[in-house]
């Protein structure tokens, strides 16, 4: 567990940003829903560029640059300590 730990609290910064990104997709989501199920069908619920779409495709995107910024991260900037490789 305490790995674990060690390993979010190193990466805290990438993380937040996709959560973020999760919540913003996941508002974007439930507003999709809801006006669907209020409104039914018309040309602009359906369109790419409404609102409660932009916010799905938004959250996506800042989640998918939380979790490459972790990729770095973890992998280039703080990398693994000398003490962690197997011997």
């Amino acid at each position: 567990m305490t790995r674990i730990c060690d390993v979010i609290r190193r990466a805290g910064g990438p993380f937040l940003l996709m959560g973020v990104g999760f919540l913003l997709a996941f508002g974007g989501l439930a507003g999709d829903y809801y006006q669907h199920e209020i409104a039914g069908f018309s040309v602009e619920l359906e369109s790419f560029f409404a609102p409660v779409h932009m916010l799905i495709f938004t959250g996506i995107a800042v989640a998918a640059l939380g979790f490459l910024w972790g990729l770095i991260r973890i992998a280039y900037v703080q990398g693994p300590r000398s003490d962690e490789w197997a011997e």
